[in-house]
């Protein structure tokens, strides 16, 4: 919760430079992401979850404030290029990916992939934009090839891979679809 609630309150103070009309301050680069989380989370040791849980919520709150007065518009957040995205990826798909992991390490794996499970009806119920329907829709894959449903998890990375290249060597690699690494159509769509 301290370090979502770290995220969130970049994403605020950087949407409130925007509102002002000022340049927003990018985040932290992506290669350096996790020394700087590291030594960020070793500030909040001690901090009382109820205490963090608050600040987090209350800085959601803030930047749903901030994103209805401010709409969509042009605002660079990693991959994300206008503040629909950058708020739906900071502050809906960031966190379920935490508690995902998190329900794993612990076991409950049917909770952890229930989570996006949801997350992606809730984003196609919305409508959500390209960038987030890729990112839930792999996460969604992620669980199916948990689940033994490897077909299933195919054909969601047959929807995925080709709009999002950037995600190919992620999924190589990535231990959620180890099932998948001998299997040929999984091959293919790894290598474009």
């Amino acid at each position: 919760m301290f370090h979502l609630g770290m995220w969130r309150e970049r994403m605020r103070n950087s949407l409130t430079e925007l509102a002002e009309g000022k340049t927003p301050t990018p985040p932290p680069p992506i290669e350096r992401q996790n020394e700087f989380n590291d030594a960020e989370l070793a500030s909040g040791i001690g901090t009382p979850l109820a205490d963090a849980a608050a600040r987090s919520d209350h800085l959601l709150g803030e930047i749903i404030e901030l994103y209805r007065s401010l709409g969509e518009q042009p605002f660079r957040w990693y991959a994300a290029g206008n503040t629909t995205e950058a708020v739906l990826r900071s502050s809906f798909i960031h966190p379920r990916t935490h508690l995902f992991a998190y329900l794993n390490e612990n076991g409950e794996q049917d909770r952890a992939n229930a989570l996006f499970e949801s997350a992606y009806s809730d984003m196609k119920d919305a409508g959500a934009p390209p960038l987030i329907m890729h990112t839930v829709t792999y996460n969604l894959a992620c669980a199916r090839a948990r689940q033994g449903r490897s077909e299933e998890a195919l054909d969601l990375l047959g929807e995925v891979l080709p709009a999002r290249p950037d995600m190919m060597e992620l999924s190589a690699k990535d231990p959620d679809l180890v099932a998948l690494h001998d299997d040929p159509r999984f091959q293919k769509l790894i290598k474009g």
